[in-house]
């Protein structure tokens, strides 16, 4: 894709804007749903985030997946899934238990967040009440 855009466009729209773009809907994603997973120790999840660009190069997300296809349903698929199965291990086996983080090849994988405060509770927990009441107009 990246090189699409330079052949296409004449610049690189992938580092210039998409890549930005992409990792600021993976976090805020990923941000708003924290209070519902149940994190366990020694434990990992891979999620599938679907995203679109369109002609004004801004990333759309379509949907996240929370158990992506494995498969090899495509030439690009098969690539991708070959690297991401390798790196994986990288990054929950080496990574995890490195002394040295920064020593350790994580593959394709870049850490893009370090969570400053992580949520603990739902927001109902809180006694918000977060409704939006109207009224009809005749």
């Amino acid at each position: 894709m990246k090189n699409h855009f330079q052949e296409e466009y004449g610049w690189d729209a992938w580092e210039d804007k998409l890549k930005d773009q992409s990792k600021n809907i993976v976090i805020n994603c990923l941000e708003s749903v924290q209070d519902m997973f149940e994190c366990k120790k020694g434990c990992f999840e891979l999620f599938g985030f679907d995203l679109m660009v369109d002609d004004d190069f801004n990333m759309w997300l379509i949907e996240v997946n929370s158990s992506p296809a494995m498969d090899y349903s495509t030439a690009v698929t098969e690539r991708l899934v070959k690297m991401v199965s390798e790196d994986i291990v990288k990054v929950v086996v080496d990574y995890a238990n490195a002394k040295k983080k920064s020593q350790v090849d994580t593959g394709l994988w870049e850490k893009i967040y370090q969570a400053k405060r992580i949520v603990d509770k739902p927001m109902t927990s809180f006694g918000l009440n977060l409704v939006c009441e109207g009224k009809k107009i005749a």
